[in-house]
């Protein structure tokens, strides 16, 4: 079955070398309770076959959020309290650009890198006041939302005219 991806998708996804992924949403004590179920690394494997980097971060240390990163293969940072500072450090050590850097993000506190990047996308849980200033809104929430995200990227890397099978 052919399948046609947003252009403005595959535009804003295409030079994309870093998922940079706030992880807060990963906890089980959140709305999905089962975010480890199901959850595998083979969207971030196929992505860093793309040449995607993909790295989380979360402000607190959590045998959750370990753990559900763990099982799709993410690198994590926990304990990271400034996000602005985080993301500069990523984008440094990385040597990226602004628009190479995809953000998956759910708090207020994400509001200023997501004013940095070109491509942003929020998990269903988000505020509303985050949600309106996102690209998109990913259906699932924590490690759903990155293989979401991490597949919407590969697809796009693979089918520059947005066309797939």
């Amino acid at each position: 079955m052919f399948q046609k991806l947003r252009s403005d998708l595959v535009r804003e996804l295409s030079p994309i070398r870093l998922l940079l992924v706030n992880a807060g949403g990963f906890s089980s004590n959140g709305v999905n309770p089962s975010l480890s179920l199901g959850l595998n690394g083979n969207q971030i494997e196929q992505l860093r076959d793309s040449g995607v980097e993909c790295i989380a971060f979360s402000g607190a240390r959590s045998e959750d959020i370990s753990s559900v990163a763990e099982n799709l293969g993410i690198e994590l940072h926990e304990s990271v309290s400034e996000t602005t500072q985080f993301y500069s450090k990523m984008k440094a050590e990385f040597s990226l650009s602004d628009n190479e850097i995809a953000f998956i993000c759910r708090d207020y506190a994400d509001l200023p890198v997501m004013k940095n990047v070109s491509f942003t996308a929020v998990t269903p849980d988000a505020p509303l006041g985050v949600k309106s200033e996102s690209y998109y809104a990913a259906y699932g929430s924590g490690g759903y939302a990155v293989r979401e995200i991490a597949s919407l990227i590969i697809k796009s890397k693979r089918y520059p005219n947005g066309w797939s099978e």
